[in-house]
C-alpha cells in the first residue's frame, strides 16, 4: 500500500476511512471537490463522475453499490467508465412473476382459518359467512369488481444483492500514473 497511485481505488474495513486518512485517500461518496486543490485527481478523473469541470469535479458515489469494470466482453453489454446500472429496489409487474395458480377459496373468515369442507380443493366458495364450512359454488358467479385486486400494488422491494459493506476511498495525492499509449 506504499506509493499508490493517484486515482486509485481501494476498498477499506474501518471506519475512520469514512473521514478521509493518510493525507492521500477520500472516501468514495459523490462529494464535490474544487478542482484547484485535487488537480492532480481532476487531471485523471475529470468530470466523469460529476461536477462543472470549471470550479468542482466530483468522486464517485460508491456507497451501497458494487463496482463494475469498463468496456465488454462476450456477452456483455459495453459499459463505460461512470456509468451507473441496476437498482436497489425494483418493482415487479405481473408479466414479470412466473406462471402459477392459486386454489380459490373465498368467505368472511381469515385465510390463515379457512379450511376446506367436502369437494375439490380449489372449487369451493363459502357462500353464507355465519356457515363455518365450504359448500361447492354455484355457476356463472359475478363477483363484485373489488373483490380480486392486483398483486403486490407496486410497491419496489430489495433487489440488493449479498455484500459485505466496505469503505471505498480514491487516492488525491501518490505517483501520477504513467500515460502508455502503445
Amino acid at each position: 500500500m506504499s506509493d499508490p497511485f493517484v486515482g486509485e481505488i481501494q476498498a477499506f474495513p474501518f471506519t475512520f476511512a469514512t473521514g478521509g486518512f493518510n493525507n492521500a485517500w477520500l472516501p468514495c461518496f459523490g462529494q464535490l471537490l474544487p478542482i484547484q486543490r485535487y488537480s492532480p485527481l481532476f487531471a485523471l478523473i475529470g468530470t466523469y463522475y460529476g461536477g462543472n469541470g470549471t470550479t468542482n469535479f466530483q468522486l464517485p458515489n460508491l456507497s451501497g453499490c458494487i463496482t463494475n469494470g469498463q468496456g465488454n466482453g462476450p456477452g456483455l453489454q459495453p459499459r463505460v467508465i461512470g456509468e451507473t446500472m441496476g437498482s436497489s429496489t425494483v418493482s415487479l409487474m405481473s408479466a414479470e412473476l412466473p406462471s402459477h395458480t392459486h386454489n380459490l377459496q373465498l368467505g368472511s373468515r381469515g385465510a390463515e382459518n379457512a379450511a376446506p369442507g367436502p369437494g375439490t380443493a380449489g372449487t369451493m366458495v363459502a357462500i353464507d359467512p355465519a356457515f363455518n364450512g365450504f359448500v361447492d359454488p354455484p355457476a356463472n358467479v359475478n363477483f363484485a369488481p373489488n373483490a380480486v385486486t392486483a398483486t403486490g400494488q407496486n410497491i419496489p422491494h430489495d433487489n440488493m444483492q449479498p455484500t459485505q459493506a466496505l469503505i471505498w476511498c480514491i487516492c488525491y495525492a501518490g505517483v501520477f500514473p504513467p500515460f502508455n499509449n502503445s
